[in-house]
Formats: C-alpha cells, structure tokens, sequence
C-alpha cells in the first residue's frame, strides 16, 4: 500500500513540474487572437491618409507676356492651409519658373497662423517669369493657357495631397493685358509620376501631387484681329480677280498684276511669321495665305489659257474669262468660310 502510495506522489510531482512548460507551448502554438479593436487601428496605421493642403491664388497682374519665348510675368499671392504635422511651405516648388533668378517671394508673415478651426496657414506674394508652351493652330482666333505649376518637391502623393481652393482662387478684375481679355480661370490637381528613381538603389518610382492654375486669354477685340491681317490678304485677291475683265491683249499687264500680287502675299506672310516663334504645323493664318497663294496660281493658269485661247477663238477667251470670274467670286468665299469653320485647327 506505501508503495503504491509513493508511485502515485511521484507521478503527480512530475505532471506538476511538467505542466508549466507545456501550457507555454500550447500558448505559442495556438497565441490568444488580439481584439477587434487592436486590428482596426492597425489597419488605420497602416492605411493613413496623406495630409491635405489646401491652396489658392489671387493673381494682381500680369505682364511682358512673350508670345516667342512663351513666358508671361505674373504679381500674385499664394496661400496654403492645412491641419498636420507637414509644413508644406518649405518643401513646395515652381515646375514651369523661368529664369527663377529674377523671382521675388515675400512671406506675409514670419511663422505660420493658426486659424480658429486649429488650421495651420501661410501666405506669399510672389513676382516671377513662367514658362508655358502656347499653341497657335488657330491664330488669330487662339485662346491661349498662362499656367502656374507647384509640386511638393520632399513628400510624395502618399504622404501628402493638394487640394484646389476653388472657392477663394480669384484674379484682379482690372487685370489688364494689351490685346488680349480673361476667359476664365481654373485651378485643378493632378498625380505625377517619375519614371526614375533618381538613382537611388532599392528604391521605387513616386509620384507627387501636382497643381495647376490656368489662366485662359483670347485676343481682343477678334474682329478687329482679323481686319488688320486679312484686309491686306483680300484687298490683293480682288486686284487679282480684277485680271479677267481686263482684255487678253494686255497679257502682259496681266501676267505683272499677279506677279506684284503674289510677291505682296508672301511679304505680308513673312512680316507676320515675325510676330509667332517657329512651330512645326500651319496656323489659320498660314492655311488662309497658302489659299490665296492657289488662287493667285489659277489665275495665272486661267491667262495663259486664254491668252493661247485668243489666238484661235477671241470669243471663246472671253467666255472663258467670264466663266472664271463667276468660279472665283463663287468659290472663294465658300472656301474661306471653311478655313474659319472645318479647317481651322
């Protein structure tokens, strides 16, 4: 029975000094799942939202605008607000400055304001040359883009995003541009992406946030536009209509008036081209010339027709002329109009 008794102690003895080590095991194998709660917020963590800044622009004024250079100066102030930790006022950076050895940035204040909602807020104003690419298909009926582009140069599209002050962007109602008018206005935000990582091993291509503001011009007043570069145009187009009611003897009276015709075409055009910086496609105004320089070309064509007409038939040469005539005073202004409609660019 004391045998018995004594195996029985010492096996209990053992399971105790055995069961510490093989809960612990079991608690590894099988570890408590964490709250609810605890996933959440690190899910949160993991899934923070960038922080975001709100920006605006009041534009004073603009001037030197440089259709060749494609670059316009611009007196503005420039505002951001946020709430974070990201001061977006240090790292912020001018993607289309020109020349930005000429700039002039004023802060308003010398260290951030704390608005009554707890936002962080900085003013500038700002003197500085940019540089936008204008388009000129349509010229003179162009609308062109004066465009101001920030990108925050330190945090990518993740950490923090720009949002458009739509609300508080506006520009100087006496803003005044010779020649031209203000359409309208538009501040929008975009993603940029790098197709590089700088050279840095290991590391990942990144975008970052980028905004725009877009100032949009016409040139005004349009007809008056339009009257000062093709007066001259149609002014030598009828004196060279004016070749088909003058008889075939004067050929050669003829034959000069369209040759002082073409060569005041191509004048006009090359002192025009003066005014444009060279661009790889044809403007309205190069279409309406090269029309013109066609129609001048006929009309050479048409006299050495009839001129030889003439010769055979006097009756038929006149026909001829008169049946040109008709043609011509028909079909150029249907052709012009779809310069200035279909074919205008």
């Amino acid at each position: 029975m004391n045998k018995q008794i004594f195996i029985l102690l010492t096996l209990v003895f053992w399971f105790c000094s055995l069961f510490p080590a093989f809960a612990q095991s079991i608690a590894q194998t099988h570890p408590t799942p964490a709250p609810a709660a605890s996933i959440q917020a690190a899910q949160t963590a993991s899934l923070k939202a960038p922080q975001q800044v709100y920006v605006g622009f009041y534009i004073n004024k603009m001037v030197n605008l440089d259709l060749k250079l494609n670059t316009y100066w611009f007196d503005f102030y420039m505002w951001f607000r946020w709430q974070g930790d990201l001061d977006p006022a240090d790292t912020y950076e001018f993607m289309n400055g020109f020349e930005k050895w000429g700039q002039t940035i004023v802060s308003e204040t010398e260290e951030q304001r704390i608005l009554a909602d707890g936002s962080k807020y900085r003013e500038y104003h700002i003197e500085m040359q940019f540089h936008n690419p204008f388009h000129f298909q349509p010229y003179p009926l162009d609308i062109q883009t004066l465009r101001i582009s920030i990108e925050d140069k330190s945090h990518n599209a993740q950490t923090l995003q720009y949002v458009p002050d739509t609300e508080n962007t506006k520009y100087n109602p006496e803003l005044f541009i010779p020649g031209w008018q203000v359409d309208q206005q538009k501040i929008w935000t975009s993603t940029h992406k790098y197709n590089t990582n700088f050279g840095l091993a290991n590391a990942t291509q990144e975008s970052y946030s980028h905004l725009n503001y877009d100032l949009e011009i016409t040139r005004s007043p349009r007809h008056l536009h339009l009257f000062k570069l093709f007066l001259p145009v149609v002014i030598i187009l009828i004196m060279v209509l004016v070749i088909f009611f003058i008889p075939i003897s004067f050929f050669e009276s003829r034959v000069e008036i369209s040759i002082t015709g073409l060569l005041s075409l191509i004048a006009l055009q090359m002192v025009l081209n003066e005014t444009l910086p060279p661009v790889g496609y044809l403007t309205l105004t190069d279409k309406v010339y090269n029309f013109s320089y066609f129609v001048v070309m006929c009309a050479l064509i048409e006299t050495v027709w009839v001129y030889f007409s003439f010769k055979r038939d006097e009756i038929t040469s006149r026909r001829i002329d008169r049946a040109a005539v008709l043609f011509m005073i028909t079909m150029i202004p249907i052709l012009f109009g779809l310069l200035f409609t279909v074919f205008r660019g």
